[in-house]
């Protein structure tokens, strides 16, 4: 057995640190978060999706929440904030978030960019793995990648990208533990 988290935050660390946990998190996340002492309301479905290739998610929470999140200097943080208060909004970013997110904030997202946005309810939660940052050193950019990188492209939006997932991602499980209620005994 994994060893018992007591924060949300250990629960990020863990998936980023073990591989085997965040696979089983994936494949069965209720089973998972068992093992390490959460337990899931029954009434909630939990998905867990992983960022790679040209994937990138993001999860907007409940209208409740929407004060929650860390929105300062960064324009996808305050575009979700926006969504999860304003409905039309809301559906607009489920619907068609690349054109939204390039209307509403001026990004340039590349055509090879697959944008997906979740809704976080009372029933179904999402947990977002943000793929490992282009700073964090694990690897060497590929030359396509400092290409990119250079010239804005895709790997431009996915920094962005990921610095909305690493900064909220703990928020929005936060949120889900306090508001919503998503986990029992916890």
């Amino acid at each position: 057995m994994t060893k018992q988290i007591q924060s949300m935050s250990e629960l990020f660390d863990l998936v980023q640190s073990n591989p085997d946990f965040k696979q089983q998190f994936i494949a069965n996340p209720k089973a998972a978060l068992a093992e390490v002492g959460l337990t899931v309301a029954d009434n909630v479905e939990v998905e867990v999706v992983e960022e790679t290739g040209n994937n990138v998610y993001f999860v907007i929470p409940p209208a409740e929440a929407a004060n929650s999140l860390n929105t300062e200097d960064d324009p996808i943080a305050q575009l979700i904030s926006r969504a999860a208060a304003d409905p039309a909004l809301r559906a607009e970013m489920l619907a068609d978030p690349k054109t939204v997110i390039a209307r509403e904030t001026g990004l340039v997202i590349p055509e090879e960019a697959n944008v997906t946005v979740f809704e976080q309810t009372a029933d179904k939660a999402y947990f977002v793995i943000p793929r490992a940052t282009i700073q964090d050193g694990d690897r060497e950019l590929s030359s396509e990648e400092l290409e990119a990188v250079a010239g804005g492209g895709f790997w431009d939006f996915v920094k962005r990208a990921v610095r909305f997932s690493v900064n909220n991602c703990r928020q929005l499980w936060e949120i889900g533990k306090t508001v919503i209620g998503i986990f029992k005994g916890f």
